[in-house]
């Protein structure tokens, strides 16, 4: 018998020590290219117990990479979604939502 296993929440992140929050941008940009990597993985995988595990832990980078925005953005060293969205539209890859399913829907 399978028992289904309950997320587990993400730790606390820690604050950057280093100059104007550097640690922190650098950690908010792997997060969501790590996001991004896991979305790529789950439209090629065919198992949809996978897919929806790569989903859900790309979801949580997100999330964790638009709270430390915010915190940045309150400190003066990052823009608000809002602001680099209107400042960066022919990058909206980086600053999208996450995605609501994990493959394209076929024609």
């Amino acid at each position: 018998m399978t028992s289904l296993r309950r997320p587990r929440a993400l730790p606390q992140s820690r604050s950057s020590a280093v100059a104007g929050g550097a640690d922190d941008l650098r950690r908010m940009v792997l997060l969501l290219e790590t996001a991004d990597v896991l979305e790529r993985r789950a439209r090629r995988t065919v198992d949809p117990a996978q897919v929806a595990v790569l989903i859900r832990r790309a979801h949580q980078r997100r999330e964790e990479a638009d709270a430390l925005r915010e915190r940045l953005a309150a400190r003066g060293a990052a823009l608000t979604r809002q602001q680099a969205t209107a400042m960066s539209p022919h990058r909206p890859r980086l600053l999208r939502s996450p995605s609501p399913a994990a493959r394209p829907e076929t024609p």
